[in-house]
């Protein structure tokens, strides 16, 4: 296990995997219905909320790794983004608001009919969650990119992450936007059912790829942004030697 934490394609492949066994599991199972695998409080649910527990488990564990002030920096902004992704499956869209159905889209500000005090609330989430998002970006993106090309699997491990994201809501919001165009899937159907489990599987992906991210880490830094850590070792050795 170990081992393999080294390998560049290590998440790619774990998001690959996990999905085909969901895939089986689903065809096996529920083959006339394959939305009963998919479906709130169901197997793939029940196991993204372990696997969210799972995740702070770990975060708590391996917090002493995290030295200097730019690695707490980066762990305090990890657990928000934990957080904000379990209370995101948890359903918190819908808490926010009591007149609509979800309080994260725009329909939901330009309703007249909803209360301007939880169009407040939902503003000030939104624009929390993606000004840290923008913020983090700006200072891991390029370097995830620079240890992507150079083959760092710690690198592999933030893109995955981020990639399958992406890939989430291109597939929560496909039906609907195939649906504009005209195309409209069988709820029951196969396709619609391929697509849920596609979309619940990658979710579920998303503290896994954490948890993993957190193993790299721990096992090796330099498995992330080596010039950053080696930048930080320079400058102490430095500072030692002057003193």
């Amino acid at each position: 296990m170990r081992k393999s934490l080294d390998i560049f394609w290590t998440a790619p492949a774990a998001v690959m995997v996990v999905l085909c066994i969901s895939y089986a599991l689903a065809f096996t199972f529920y083959p006339n219905h394959l939305t009963d695998f998919s479906k709130v409080w169901g197997a793939i649910d029940w196991t993204t909320y372990v696997c969210y527990f799972t995740l702070f488990v770990f975060l708590s564990f391996y917090r002493k790794d995290f030295l200097t002030k730019h690695e707490k920096n980066m762990w305090l902004i990890f657990c928000f983004f934990a957080g904000a992704a379990f209370l995101r499956e948890a359903g918190i869209q819908h808490w926010l608001t009591f007149t609509d159905t979800t309080a994260f889209k725009l329909r939901f500000f330009t309703n007249p009919n909803n209360p301007l005090f939880e169009k407040i609330i939902a503003f000030f989430c939104l624009a929390l969650i993606s000004g840290l998002f923008i913020y983090t970006m700006f200072l891991y993106l390029i370097p995830a990119f620079k240890g992507f090309f150079l083959k760092m699997s710690g690198s592999w491990t933030v893109i995955t992450l981020l990639s399958t994201g992406a890939v989430c809501k291109i597939v929560d919001r496909l039906p609907s936007n195939l649906k504009k165009a005209g195309v409209f899937l069988d709820e029951n159907g196969t396709l619609f059912g391929v697509l849920q489990i596609c979309e619940e599987t990658l979710e579920l992906m998303l503290p896994v790829l954490g948890v993993i991210a957190l193993m790299q880490f721990h096992k090796n830094k330099k498995l992330f942004y080596p010039h950053k850590v080696e930048q930080e070792a320079e400058q102490i050795s430095f500072h030692q030697t002057t003193l």
